[in-house]
């Protein structure tokens, strides 16, 4: 009954991250049409939305902004995901170089240790699977394809917003170079009335485009694994003791006595190994050598 309430817990947890994301892509798609009108009349009319005077738009200009539409169509469909595929590929060579390293050193992609996650009650998809399969377990397998079902959907959902958010990042950024838009200006009316406020406004607008760009950021920085975690506390379980058990054999074969259940800092190689008797005791060669010195 707990490892059912377990799994039925960790499942309602997944869709409600799956309706935030959702909601969150709602949330960009307005503030794109937004972002985009903005961008448009301040290169069509030199206007923006809070200075626009709708009642004295001309032909011409109505013109332009339909084809800025347009534009604003085929950058959303297709050219933001070559400009995304470009920036990536850009920030995979600078990923080589001193700088590069130094941010990755500082900025770890978020891996848990396997151990770790078998302490928390959860292993992979794969291993529920095999153990479901090997024990014809009609339960844990239908936990399991429920599972793979919803990391699909959860991946689908994540890549879409990644996608979206890279595209409205991009339509931030124009808005922000643009002379008479509105994130252009606003700094400025700041900056008039006090130039601190200008200054915390340019700050304001940096952390909302850091934001909007957080998605896309996060799933570059963190791709998406083949294999998942699940809760299966039973199998973690048996993972964790498998763990302990090797730890304790290791510990006792290299150093001929039993480790008090302490843990090693790291796995013994096979040098250790043929080292660890010679660190025990003196060799013949050793003790005649001695010997002789003596």
């Amino acid at each position: 009954m707990e490892t059912g309430s377990a799994v039925n817990e960790a499942a309602e947890q997944g869709f409600k991250l799956l309706d935030k994301v959702t909601e969150f892509r709602f949330f960009l798609g307005l503030l794109s049409v937004a972002v985009a009108l903005d961008v448009a009349l301040a290169w069509t009319v030199d206007r923006n939305i809070l200075t626009m005077d709708w009642g004295k738009l001309s032909t011409g200009s109505a013109s332009r902004l339909a084809l800025a539409a347009v534009a604003y169509v085929f950058w959303m469909a297709a050219l933001s995901q070559l400009a995304r595929y470009g920036v990536e590929f850009v920030f995979s060579l600078l990923g080589e170089t001193p700088l590069g390293r130094m941010l990755g050193r500082a900025v770890k992609p978020e891996r848990e240790k396997a151990e770790r996650r078998y302490y928390w009650g959860q292993v992979r998809v794969s291993e529920a699977k095999v153990r479901a399969l090997k024990d014809r377990d009609s339960f844990w397998m239908a936990r399991v394809e429920k599972e793979e079902a919803r990391r699909a959907e959860e991946q689908i959902e994540m890549a879409a917003l990644a996608k979206l958010s890279f595209a409205v990042t991009g339509l931030l950024l124009m808005d922000w170079c643009s002379a008479n838009s509105l994130a252009g200006e606003l700094p400025l009316w700041l900056t008039a009335i006090d130039g601190r406020m200008g200054d915390i406004a340019e700050l304001g607008v940096m952390v909302c485009v850091l934001m909007i760009a957080y998605p896309w950021l996060h799933l570059l920085r963190n791709p998406p694994v083949y294999d998942r975690w699940m809760d299966h506390p039973e199998l973690a379980r048996e993972r964790l003791a498998a763990i302990e058990a090797q730890r304790e054999s290791m510990y006792a074969y290299a150093w001929g006595r039993p480790m008090n259940g302490l843990r090693p800092l790291r796995p013994v190689d096979e040098n250790i190994r043929r080292l660890a008797p010679s660190l025990r005791q003196p060799s013949a060669a050793r003790r005649e050598a001695a010997a002789d010195a003596a």
